[in-house]
């Protein structure tokens, strides 16, 4: 008996469309989440975007053709920060680029701090690794190949090899 007022209960939801509407907010989440931030970002041709990856203040990101944005990326500019990624560039699953933060100078209140906005910068044909972290204020410049797992906290070279904490250049890409 108790199965079957189990089997009424669902039969009831289905029927009274809380399942439907339970069922189009879940796939609401993994496939509209990212559709504002899509229509208002500068975005070039070409250029893929993971229905995973998050952004925020997308309307001062600016990604270049045939870039793309890996699978939960994280993409997060600021108020006044600008987010800026050339062409050709490429993403591993986990990148994290920031331009905000706070800017803790002591023991109060982290969110009593003002925010610290750089703009950080990814020129043309950059490869960042799985999971690697670019912090505010950094530049990368082209051709450069940041290692997974980095965190990069200054300016990389052109065709720079980079790894790890804080990501430091290892060698340069050969010609």
């Amino acid at each position: 008996m108790k199965k079957l007022k189990l089997i009424g209960r669902v039969l009831l939801n289905i029927f009274t469309g809380i399942f439907w509407r339970q069922a189009f907010d879940f796939l609401a989440e993994l496939t509209l989440e990212n559709a504002y931030a899509l229509r208002v970002m500068n975005r070039g041709k070409n250029t893929p975007v993971s229905a995973s990856a998050r952004f925020n203040h997308p309307q001062n990101i600016s990604i270049g053709d045939r870039s793309n944005i890996n699978r939960n990326c994280m993409i997060w500019a600021g108020d006044k920060a600008k987010v800026i990624i050339g062409k050709d560039c490429l993403t591993g699953p986990g990148v994290t680029i920031i331009a905000s933060k706070y800017d803790v100078k002591g023991r109060n209140t982290v969110r009593s701090y003002p925010p610290y906005e750089r703009d950080v910068i990814i020129e043309d044909d950059v490869w960042l690794g799985a999971n690697v972290v670019v912090l505010p204020g950094v530049k990368i410049g082209k051709g450069a190949i940041i290692g997974a797992g980095s965190i990069v906290t200054k300016d990389i070279p052109e065709y720079a090899i980079a790894t790890g904490i804080p990501a430091k250049v290892m060698k340069e890409r050969p010609n």
